[in-house]
């Protein structure tokens, strides 16, 4: 029976380390310094309301609002050494919506820039900050129209998850919470994905992607709020550079 025990966790721990193993051999390969930039696309449902001064727009409901895109853009570069990593974040999207008698255009930019340290090839917490920018016009009912602009800084903590499915896929989770009345009452994000290697230099992400903001600042025709959700895929490509 003793013996028996033993060995149902001598296997248990083999294939715990057959699970981890590629991930790794991936780590060690990658030692030195390494670049990895990154270009997607990220096709977004908006939820939540919206408003600049008097004048909201709520995007819920049976009814909801009609969302076009006008234009966007979205990368990102990963600068590696070791277990460290500086990832920087950029997002701009130029966004019209329109429900009812109500009519509006956004326009988002994000950029955020977060450190991480891989403390097991699986797991890398990470820290940064997330800014936002979203400047828009709404025209209202009786014809009251109002524009404008507010960017803001917020802190956020978070976490990287990977899990080897073969030598060339994986799965991958992204996450963060941040805001806490720096900026935001309250920002999250998470985006749970699959990686595929196709090359040593080449690689393609799909997942489904969420990033909440609670804002709000300003009184009367100065007020802006922003308590949206943002949920839709995601898919990518990822260049990786050893230098």
């Amino acid at each position: 029976m003793i013996f028996q025990g033993y060995r149902r966790r001598l296997l248990l721990a083999a294939l715990l380390a057959s699970a981890i193993a590629p991930g790794a051999a991936r780590a060690q390969e990658r030692d030195g310094w390494t670049i990895d930039p990154s270009l997607y696309v990220f096709i977004p449902g908006i939820t939540g309301t919206v408003g600049i001064g008097p004048i909201d727009v709520d995007l819920n409901g049976a009814s909801t609002a009609i969302i076009h895109i006008n234009f966007a853009a979205m990368g990102s570069v990963r600068v590696g050494y070791r277990g460290w990593a500086l990832t920087t974040d950029a997002m701009y999207a130029d966004l019209g919506a329109t429900k009812g008698d109500s009519s509006g255009r956004i326009e988002e930019a994000i950029v955020e820039p977060t450190l991480s340290y891989a403390v097991w090839p699986w797991f890398e917490p990470l820290a940064g900050v997330r800014y936002q920018n979203v400047a828009g016009s709404i025209d209202g009912p009786f014809g009251h129209s109002r524009a404008l602009s507010q960017g803001w800084f917020d802190p956020i903590v978070g976490l990287r998850l990977r899990f080897p499915l073969s030598d060339s896929v994986s799965l991958g989770f992204r996450g963060d919470v941040g805001g806490f009345g720096v900026g935001s009452k309250l920002t999250w994000q998470i985006f749970p994905y699959v990686d595929w290697r196709l090359a040593k230099i080449l690689s393609l992400q799909a997942g489904y992607r969420a990033l909440s903001v609670d804002y709000e600042n300003g009184t009367g025709r100065d007020r802006v709020l922003y308590d949206v959700v943002e949920l839709g895929l995601q898919f990518g490509v990822t260049f990786l550079f050893d230098l």
